[in-house]
C-alpha cells in the first residue's frame, strides 16, 4: 500500500484527511509540526506528503529541503494546503517544486483525484526510467526528436516538470514543436490517462459563434441567443487531464483575468450559470512571441505571466540543433515510407536518402524550424524516385541544382581544377557565414580535410 505523511496542526483537519487517505488505501503517518515531520521522514520515505502552509514552528515550505532527493519515482509528490492563499504564495510554492496547491477547506473530490495519480509501489519505475534513458540516447523523447546537447537540457526540464501539477509555459519560435513538447509533458505526467485538450487562442479572432468565455468555461442552456443546450468548456473537457492553450498572448485580456481567477480559486462558473464548479486540470501554455515582449506590449497580463513562468521551457530553433537535423529528416522519411506501405501506395523497397540530401538539410537555415523541415522533406519524398537525391525540388534546376541559398560559382572552361576547388570552398564558406563545420558537410569532406585545404590556400596566397 502507498504511504502518506500528513503535516497539519488542526486536529479536525488532521483526522479528516487521515480518514480520507485510509479510505483510499493509503497507510498514514501524521505530524503537527515541522520537527515531528522531520522525525517521521527519518523513519520512512512516504509516497506523498500533504502539508499545511502555516505551522506552529514555520512554513510548510521549510520542510521541502528535508524531503528525500531520490524518491522511488524520482520526485516525491508534495501537496500544500492553506486557508490563506495568495498569488504570491502559490507562485512561491510552485517554484519550490511542489506538486499541487489546495485551498482550505479541502475539496475532497479534487484531493481524491490527486491521490489516484500517486504511483503505487513496485510499478517498475526503475525499468521505465532505464527505457527513457535509452530512448534519449537514440534521439527519441516522447514524440520529440533530437539528441543534441541543447535538447538533452530540454528533456531534463521536462522530466523535472512533468511529474508535478505546476502550470507550464512553453516558449519558442514558430515550428519548434511547442505542442509536441506539451503533449510529452502530459504523457510523462500522472495525468497521462486523462484527456489532452488543445486550443489555439488566436482562433478567438475567427468570429466563432461562441464567445471566448463560453469556449473556456462552457455555458448553460439558454445562456444567450442560440445556446440551445448546455455545452462544456475547455476547462471541463480537460478534467482529470491537461489543457494546452497555444498563443496564450492572443487570449483577450478579460479571459486572461478569468482564467487566472479560476486557477487561483480552483473553481469556475459556466456562462449563465449560478453554481461554481471545481477545476481538475493541468494548464500548459505556449507563446510564439518572446513572453516578456508580450507582457511589455500588454498582450499578456503580468500576473498571469508570473503564475505561468514558475515553470517555463524554452525550445531552441532548429539552426542551433545541427546534430539533430539529419536524424529528424531521416525519421520523417521513415514515417512517409510506413504511411505509403500501410496505404498500399508502394510495394517495393522503402525510399532511401542520399548523402547529398542530408548535407543540404544540414546546410539550410530553417527559419520555419522543424515544421518547415517536415514539409520540405515531404515534398522531396514525393518528387523523388527510389533515392531522395535533393531537398531543393522547388528550386529552378531541380535535381541538378547545387547552389546554396541562391549562391553559385561561375567557372570558365579551361580553369585549373585546383583553382575551381578554391573558388568552390570560398563560395561555400561565404554562403554559410564562415561556419567551417557546415561548409565541410555541404562539400562532402571532413572538417579536418577542409582545414588542411584552407591552410594550403593560405600558404599559396602569401
Amino acid at each position: 500500500m502507498p504511504h502518506a505523511l500528513i503535516v497539519e496542526d488542526d486536529p479536525n483537519s488532521l483526522s479528516g484527511l487521515s480518514a480520507i487517505l485510509m479510505a483510499d488505501d493509503f497507510t498514514v503517518d501524521t505530524a503537527t509540526t515541522l520537527a515531528e515531520a522531520r522525525a517521521a521522514l527519518a523513519r520512512f520515505i512516504p509516497d506523498v506528503v500533504l502539508i499545511d502552509l502555516n505551522l506552529p514552528d514555520g512554513s510548510g515550505l521549510d520542510l521541502l529541503p528535508s524531503l528525500p532527493s531520490h524518491a522511488p519515482d524520482g520526485a516525491l509528490p508534495v501537496i500544500v494546503m492553506t486557508g490563506n492563499a495568495t498569488v504570491e504564495s502559490a507562485i512561491e510554492g510552485l517554484r519550490h517544486g511542489i506538486w499541487d496547491y489546495l485551498l482550505k477547506p479541502v475539496n475532497i473530490p479534487r484531493l481524491r483525484s490527486l491521490l489516484a495519480r500517486i504511483p503505487r509501489p513496485y510499478e517498475l519505475t526503475e525499468e521505465v526510467q532505464a527505457l527513457r534513458t535509452k530512448l534519449r540516447d537514440l534521439g527519441h523523447f516522447g514524440e520529440i526528436l533530437g539528441r543534441s546537447t541543447v535538447m538533452q537540457a530540454v528533456y531534463d526540464q521536462i522530466e523535472h516538470t512533468a511529474p508535478t501539477e505546476a502550470a507550464v509555459m512553453v516558449c519558442g519560435k514558430p515550428g519548434t514543436g511547442k505542442k509536441v513538447a506539451a503533449r510529452t509533458i502530459h504523457d510523462l505526467s500522472r495525468r497521462r490517462k486523462g484527456p489532452f485538450v488543445t486550443f489555439d487562442c488566436s482562433a478567438a479572432r475567427d468570429g466563432s459563434t461562441r464567445s471566448m468565455e463560453s469556449i473556456l468555461f462552457g455555458h448553460e442552456r439558454n445562456a444567450y441567443a442560440g445556446a440551445e443546450n448546455r455545452e462544456p468548456g475547455l476547462l471541463e473537457q480537460a478534467g482529470g487531464g491537461t489543457l494546452f492553450l497555444d498563443q496564450i498572448d492572443s487570449l483577450p485580456a478579460a479571459q486572461q483575468e478569468a482564467l487566472l481567477r479560476s486557477i487561483d480559486s480552483q473553481t469556475f462558473m459556466r456562462v449563465g450559470g449560478s453554481n461554481r464548479i471545481m477545476t481538475d486540470f493541468r494548464l500548459i501554455t505556449a507563446s510564439r512571441t518572446p513572453v516578456r515582449d508580450a507582457v511589455a506590449s500588454g498582450a499578456l497580463r503580468e500576473d498571469l505571466f508570473q503564475r505561468l513562468s514558475a515553470s517555463s521551457i524554452m525550445l531552441p530553433p532548429l539552426r542551433e540543433r545541427n546534430d539533430d537535423i539529419a536524424l529528424i529528416a531521416e525519421t520523417f522519411v521513415d514515417e512517409l515510407n510506413r504511411e505509403n506501405h500501410i496505404a498500399g501506395i508502394t510495394s517495393g523497397s522503402p525510399k532511401r536518402v542520399s548523402p547529398t540530401f542530408l548535407r543540404e538539410c544540414i546546410a539550410s537555415e530553417w527559419p520555419g524550424n522543424v515544421r518547415e523541415l517536415r514539409e520540405r522533406v515531404r515534398r522531396a519524398y514525393h518528387a523523388s524516385g527510389e533515392t531522395i537525391e535533393t531537398l531543393r525540388v522547388d528550386e529552378q534546376g531541380g535535381m541538378g541544382g547545387r547552389g546554396l541559398n541562391g549562391s553559385s560559382v561561375q567557372v570558365t572552361v579551361g580553369t585549373a581544377l585546383a583553382d575551381v576547388e578554391d573558388m568552390l570552398i570560398r563560395a561555400t564558406l561565404k554562403a554559410v557565414g564562415g561556419t567551417r563545420h557546415r561548409a565541410a558537410t555541404l562539400l562532402g569532406i571532413s572538417p579536418k580535410t577542409l582545414y588542411n585545404k584552407l591552410q594550403r590556400m593560405k600558404l599559396e596566397s602569401s
